[in-house]
């Protein structure tokens, strides 16, 4: 069994906080330059991905556990929600998507839902996902009940499953996956085939190709939990 663990860390922007200078360290945590005095606290910011490749035989292939890039529609969808600017976010919006890719560009903090669809799209179809018609696969998976204990929200696990059968598909066997997107969710645990608007995060992993009847089980956790003295 191949374990990969990574510290691609979430993303810098919210370390720009007005009076905190902040040090990103690799596990990902946001540190404030008062730690250590009476009332300040150590912020731990991050997501991670934790993904199982198991056999048609149901054995397991490989397992990852890879820190997300926490991308400016994250963060800033973060910040509309908090704070009150005029502009507030329809209770619908929320996070609970969880989307495969098959783009092998590494992801850039500007990366949007729209982009994110388009460069899946381009590649999918270079490998030869384009066999099966419109709407046969579905790459996005949901979790309508995100649980969220001790400021940690987690996403999944969602199963993907590979297979040729029009209709019932997930990915396409024998293409392989290169990137996860977190992104919007639907009302309900739907399967759509691409990246709702904001496009939250996003998790470079080490390619896995899908072979027939093989699936892949993601689970998203974001973790903001503060170790206050």
């Amino acid at each position: 069994m191949n374990i990969r663990r990574t510290s691609v860390v979430a993303g810098t922007g919210l370390a720009a906080l007005a009076g905190i200078a902040a040090v990103l360290s690799s596990a990902g945590l946001l540190v404030a330059d008062d730690a250590g005095k009476a009332g300040s606290s150590v912020l731990s910011l991050y997501g991670v991905a934790t993904v199982v490749h198991t056999g048609a035989d149901g054995a397991v292939l490989g397992t990852q556990q890879v820190h997300n890039l926490l991308l400016d529609e994250g963060e800033d969808f973060i910040l509309q929600q908090v704070f009150r600017d005029g502009a507030s976010v329809a209770d619908s919006t929320q996070i609970g998507a969880i989307c495969l890719s098959a783009d092998d560009t590494l992801p850039v903090e500007g990366l949007t839902a729209d982009t994110f669809n388009t460069n899946h799209d381009a590649d999918y179809t270079q490998q030869g996902g384009a066999g099966l018609g419109p709407g046969d696969t579905v790459e996005c998976l949901t979790d309508d009940s995100v649980s969220q204990s001790s400021q940690v929200a987690t996403v999944g696990p969602l199963t993907f499953t590979s297979n040729s059968t029009s209709g019932s598909s997930n990915w396409i066997p024998g293409e392989t996956v290169a990137i996860i997107g977190v992104c919007q969710s639907s009302s309900t645990a739907a399967a759509v085939a691409s990246c709702d608007d904001p496009l939250f995060a996003a998790v470079d992993i080490n390619d896995v190709t899908l072979q027939e009847a093989e699936t892949l089980t993601v689970t998203y956790t974001f973790d903001m939990s503060s170790d206050g003295t």
